[in-house]
């Protein structure tokens, strides 16, 4: 007589360990742990995004990180200017801050 393939599931089916009563606590475990680690990477992808800081406040930037960051945000202009045959947008980084 030849095995159908519905045969052999039916066979395998019944032969795997999910018709043993003691393994369920051990699948209710790995259940359990799989929702956990779903949701602490939920949480890390949220966190990503909002951070710890609800506070809304921001601190005040120095003076010489405000300076420093115009020249290289200058400097990245000239650059394009240049790149862009436009001398007329070139802005000398000396005259910047005086």
């Amino acid at each position: 007589m030849e095995t159908t393939p519905i045969d052999t599931t039916i066979n395998l089916l019944k032969r795997s360990s999910m018709s043993d009563p003691d393994k369920y606590p051990l699948y209710v475990f790995l259940i359990i742990l799989g929702c956990v680690v779903g949701t602490l990477i939920g949480f890390s992808i949220y966190m990503m995004y909002h951070g710890l800081d609800d506070s809304g406040q921001m601190k005040e930037i120095p003076y010489e990180q405000r300076k420093y960051m115009r020249e290289s945000r200058q400097r990245n202009l000239n650059a394009l200017a240049v790149e862009a045959r436009r001398p007329d947008m070139i802005i000398p980084i000396e005259h910047l801050n005086v």
